[in-house]
């Protein structure tokens, strides 16, 4: 017997015992005997275990969207190095390009700077 049926027939053992009066047990809340609170509080935890299923389910959609971001910047990242390091190579080959170009212009005398004019000229 659970707590309460036994302190309702303690209860009511004493008001038909005249020991107590018989307002006492319309005052006495009545507690269902079946099993309802049983099925509540498993109704309840049933519902505690679906809430944290669905937090840890979200829990782990907003990591995946994090490592996904954080995969996306890291291909940018890469992207913009790569691109970078284009740029510098294509002025590193403009810049050898220019060299050679005053190299030869010093050679057939059209730079106009330095005055020499070395072309036709053989050198035995």
């Amino acid at each position: 017997m659970r707590k309460d049926e036994i302190k309702r027939y303690v209860l009511e053992y004493l008001v038909d015992e005249s020991v107590l009066p018989s307002t006492v047990l319309e005052t006495l809340i009545t507690v269902p005997t079946d099993n309802t609170f049983e099925l509540k509080r498993f109704e309840m935890e049933m519902n505690k275990e679906v809430r944290l299923k669905e937090m840890e389910r979200e829990r782990e959609r907003e990591e995946r969207e994090m490592q996904k971001e954080k995969e996306e910047k890291e291909i940018q990242m890469q992207k913009e190095k790569e691109e970078r390091e284009m740029q510098r190579e294509k002025e590193a080959r403009e810049h050898k390009f220019r060299l050679k170009q005053l190299e030869l212009g010093v050679i057939k005398g059209s730079d106009p700077k330095i005055g020499l004019n070395t072309g036709g000229v053989r050198c035995f």
